[in-house]
């Protein structure tokens, strides 16, 4: 594999412990899903950790001629990448999530406490509507006092409403979202959904560049196995055949005879 030097040995060493917490989160994630140890899980594991060795594979089949299974690599690599980032996901976007959740409390709180206003303004019209039509045609007679009565409650309930402390609220926004909205042309909604995203991506693409990189093959070493196998074609390439001699003799005395001729 070429010569280690101290930079290739980081890489290979960033990339190992990379890929041991995608394993870790892999695993974690697996035992929350399944409830218990089982197949699935240990075979997520090794299938998180073998993931980053697939591109290597994959590059090294296709330089050795072999198209098919080098394609194939990169296709199980799709599936492998699934699996890691869904448990990722689902670890990193838990706090956004709960966040989340506490924050459309609020809004629902908010919003009866608004429509419950919206109710009793609505009951007090049509109670000083009835005393109105009431005291315009008879006078204020039984009905109107009723009315009058239903109307003084109906105003109590909108002033209760008005003073209710979920008015007061106000729904806290991520600060995070707030300010990559202002700087990036995307809104916080988008911010929200896809910022929990960057991490586990960034996660996996380290951890296999990284040991790709450092367990790639030299360009030094890629020339001097070019050079063996040409040597290798040298010796063995196929000397001449040699004459045999009474043919080579046939040839001399017919030459000679031309001569004399």
């Amino acid at each position: 594999m070429g010569k280690y030097t101290p930079w290739r040995i980081m890489a290979i060493a960033a990339g190992l412990v990379l890929t041991g917490i995608e394993v870790y989160g892999a695993f974690e994630y697996l035992v929350k899903q399944e409830g218990r140890l089982s197949y699935l899980v240990a075979g997520g594991a090794v299938v998180t950790a073998t993931s980053a060795l697939l591109p290597i594979l994959a590059e090294r089949q296709w330089r050795d001629g072999h198209k098919l299974q080098a394609l194939l690599l990169w296709a199980a690599l799709l599936p492998a990448l699934s699996l890691i980032l869904s448990a990722a996901i689902e670890r990193t976007g838990g706090a956004r999530d709960r966040a989340g959740q506490e924050r459309q409390a609020i809004e629902t709180r908010i919003k009866l406490a608004k429509d419950a206003v919206d109710d009793a303004k609505s009951r007090l019209a049509s109670a000083e509507a009835g005393v109105l039509a009431e005291t315009k045609d008879k006078g204020c007679g039984p009905v109107c006092k009723g009315l009058k009565k239903g109307a003084e409650e109906a105003r109590k309930q909108l002033s209760e409403a008005r003073g209710a402390p979920d008015l007061k609220l106000v729904v806290p926004r991520d600060p995070q979202a707030v300010r990559l909205a202002a700087m990036l042309p995307v809104t916080e909604a988008q911010v929200a959904l896809y910022q929990p995203v960057i991490l586990p991506v960034t996660v996996s693409l380290l951890g296999i560049l990284l040991l790709g990189t450092g367990l790639a093959e030299t360009k030094r070493k890629r020339r001097v196995q070019k050079g063996k196998k040409k040597q290798v074609k040298r010796k063995r390439k196929p000397a001449k055949p040699k004459m045999p001699e009474p043919i080579r003799r046939k040839k001399h005395l017919a030459l000679v005879a031309s001569n004399e001729n």
